[in-house]
Order: C-alpha cells, then structure tokens, then sequence
C-alpha cells in the first residue's frame, strides 16, 4: 500500500489522495460479514467487486433507532472522493452509547460542494449530508467488534495505524515527485540571477538536506514497518515495535512538508509559478498535514512505549 500511494503521489498529490483514502476506509468495511458484504457491493465477478468506499470515522450523525434498523441524520465533511464513490461509511452514537459505523450507497444521501481548499484541490472533498435514511442494523458494525476478515492488518490493536502507512507514501511520493521536478528546472535562472539554479551553492545545499529528508523519513517507515509486519503477522507486535511504526509513519508526514517548504524557499521567483508545479506540490502537502495521521498527539502516542508510559487513548 505504501509503494502504490507513493507512486501515485509522485504523479498527482489528489489521485494518490483519494485512492488512499477510498483504502483506507474499505478496511471497515471488512468489519461485515462475507455475506452481507457481497450482497451490498458484490464480489464474483472477475477482479472483484467494482466498488469505491469513502467515508468519514468522525460521529458526525444522529440514529433514531427503527424496527430493524436505525434512521440517519447529519453532514460528514472532508469526504474524499464522493462524488464518485459507490458507498459511504458514516459513524454514529446508537442509543446504548456506543460508536457505530454503518456502510450506506452514496445515493442513500446528497453531496453538497463544499471543496474550495489550498491544496489537494482534486479530491473533490465536499460534504455528504444524510437526512433520515433508513440503514438495516445489519449494515452497522460496533467500533469495537472484532473485524470478520480474517488478516494481519486487522489484528493491529489500532486501525489507524496499520491505515496510516498510506498517508506516509502519500508524503514522501508527494515530495518526491517536487525533488525530481525541481532538478529538471534547475536548469533554469530565476528573476534578478543569469546563472541556472544548479548553478548556485546555496541552491544545491538546500536541495541536499531536502533529498536527505525525504530519503531518510522513507527508509525509517521501511525499516519500522519490516521488523513490525511479521511480528503482526505472528500476533507478536509489542508496544514498542508498534509505537516506532507510528512515529514514522507520522513524522515521514512532517519530514517531507518541510523538505518541499526548504524547496520552495530556494527556488526562486519561478518557485511560485504554477507552471513549475512545485507551488501546488506545497500546497498539496500542507493541506495534507491537516489529516489525522499527521496531528502532534501521534508523536506523543509513538514514543509513550519507549518511555515506559500506559498507552495514549487515541480516539
């Protein structure tokens, strides 16, 4: 997942984004069992089903509990990919207090356009507004029930981490992709200098720490995740194996919006023409840090096992 993310974002920062988060989600929807899964989205035919989950783990929905089933009301935001998406994921509180999930069609409610963003502007994150639909109990799934896939990546004591990596190719593809951009124009002067931008030592210098970041903030997700997946997949992941893989995945995140924001500073006046791309690659990535995986109480929840410290309550 994170090599596939990376590539994707090394092209475009939005397609990466949104199949990402259309990954990410659908690892709830294993939350269901085979037989209603296929019933809902399919699953026989040739490459498996044709279906696109987005959706939002924020309880941002109200239940009225109905015969068979509850009754939905309530506006999710940040959606990525709604407007083409086939089915939605919406969170909710039922009435014994407890957080549910539910898998709905996308038709079950409307999009509401909303996305008018810095950057990732391709996602088409807009809101998704349910007004009392109807969703069978059968179709919800209890935030704390065990997942009827069968799979190492849902035996992690936490979903979001396992979810995560992707956020983590997302960056580094991301940064990746203006490192590659910006040695193709570094042939290139600037406003108020002749001299081609490879030219200049400060230009190159900061170009250096840039690539090192990036390469440095990749091979730490590599080498966290290598020692941790067979653990996971023996049901041996301690703690601090799994707090190291958080701490990477979260910092690969912040490496790389600094790498391109060093990339930005040294470029030039051209840095900010859209025609370089480097402009919308920086705006990618600091509308990117804006997402859960990247939020500071992930380096905190990272580094707790390694200081001898209960685990962080996350959500």
């Amino acid at each position: 997942m994170f090599h596939v993310i990376e590539a994707l974002a090394h092209a475009d920062a939005s397609l990466a984004w949104v199949v990402m988060i259309s990954s990410e989600v659908s690892l709830l929807a294993s939350y269901l069992p085979n037989s209603i899964l296929s019933q809902m989205i399919g699953g026989e035919e040739p490459g498996g089903p044709s279906c696109r989950i987005v959706g939002s783990s924020r309880v941002m929905t109200t239940a009225q509990p109905e015969v068979a089933g509850y009754r939905l009301s309530g506006r999710l935001n940040f959606v990525s990919g709604v407007e083409h998406a086939t089915h939605i994921v919406a969170t909710f509180v039922d009435f014994e207090d407890q957080v549910r999930f539910a898998l709905l069609p996308q038709r079950a409610g409307r999009v509401i356009e909303t996305w008018d963003a810095m950057g990732l502007r391709g996602t088409g994150s807009h809101d998704w507004e349910l007004d009392d639909a109807f969703v069978q109990e059968a179709h919800t799934w209890a935030a704390l029930e065990p997942a009827c896939a069968d799979g190492p990546q849902w035996r992690v004591p936490d979903r979001s981490l396992v979810a995560w990596i992707a956020n983590a190719g997302h960056a580094v593809g991301t940064a990746q992709g203006a490192l590659d951009d910006l040695a193709v124009w570094s042939g290139e002067s600037t406003t108020g200098d002749v001299s081609a931008l490879r030219e200049r030592e400060p230009f190159r210098l900061e170009y250096a720490r840039a690539q090192a970041a990036v390469s440095a903030a990749r091979a730490l997700v590599q080498e966290a995740w290598t020692r941790a997946w067979p653990m996971v997949e023996r049901d041996e992941a301690d703690p601090k194996t799994l707090g190291r893989c958080r701490l990477a995945n979260v910092h690969a995140v912040h490496a790389c919006v600094d790498a391109v924001e060093r990339l930005f500073k040294a470029g030039g006046t051209k840095a900010a023409r859209r025609s370089w791309t480097l402009e919308r690659r920086w705006r990618d990535l600091q509308t990117a840090r804006q997402h859960g995986a990247a939020l500071e109480w992930n380096f905190d929840a990272g580094v707790r096992p390694q200081l001898g410290l209960p685990a962080r309550r996350v959500r």
